[in-house]
Formats: structure tokens, sequence, C-alpha cells
């Protein structure tokens, strides 16, 4: 953590996986940053795997709940994860810090990004919570 509070994309990542960061640093930049750490440290459909369940156990360790209303989101974990790994695979030879920075600023950083590919019906559905849906707009690409 630097002087200003502000932690790293390494350090955030590392709280996550421990579940030592503070649930107010859990922030959509963190989900973000986090998983861009776990594709460049395990195998995508590992790395997938290991963010899945790591949302829900920090969820739990951080007081939270996973239900069909709240936590853990299937959909949207798979469709931000799909998006990531398509955009580190087009961005070769970056590390970790840089491809965190890139995306962040990218247009495809933005929270609202998933409805240009899930109409909001869709997407905000129980069962898009409990299970993976395909998109109802368009394919997920770069």
């Amino acid at each position: 953590m630097n002087s200003l509070g502000i932690l790293s994309f390494s350090e955030t990542a590392a709280g996550f996986i421990d579940h030592s960061l503070d649930k107010s640093r859990w922030t959509h930049e963190a989900h973000i940053t986090t998983a861009i750490w776990f594709l460049l440290n395990y195998e995508k459909q590992e790395a997938l795997c290991r963010l899945r369940s790591g949302i829900i156990s920090y969820n739990l360790a951080t007081g939270g709940e996973n239900t069909g209303s709240s936590g853990y989101h299937e959909t949207i974990t798979v469709f931000w994860w799909t998006l990531l790994e398509r955009f580190v695979q087009a961005n070769p030879g970056k590390d970790y810090d840089q491809l965190c920075r890139a995306f962040l600023n990218s247009r495809y950083a933005h929270r609202e990004t998933p409805f240009e590919f899930y109409s909001r019906e869709k997407l905000l559905s129980a069962r898009a919570r409990a299970y993976y849906l395909a998109p109802d707009i368009k394919e997920i690409h770069l």
C-alpha cells in the first residue's frame, strides 16, 4: 500500500485470495484486475474455476451471501472473464500492471459494458446469476 492508502493491483489480488482485502476495496476495478491476475497465473479454465470459487468464498468470508439475488453472479463472471481473456490474448508482451492499466483505461472497462451484449432482463435474472447464459444482443468480442 502506498502512502495514500492505495493498493497495487498485485496487493488487491493477494488480499482477495487470502480474504484480507477489505470489503470496501472489492470494487468493479478490483474484480477486473484480480481476474487478469488469475488469467496470467493459471491455464484459462483453471483461472475461471479459481475465480468463481474465490468470489464465492471471499463473499462469505467478508460477511456477504451468495443467493438468487445477491453475491456471486455466474453470467457476469463468465462475461468479464471471456472479455478479459480475449484482451490479454490481444496484448502479448504486456505485464500484469500494463494489462490492468490498459484494460481499465479502455472502453470495455465500464461496469455497464455487459449491457452491450445482454438485455437487462436476461442479465439481471436469477437464472443468469445461477447459470451461464449466452448473450442475447451480440456475441462477446473486443
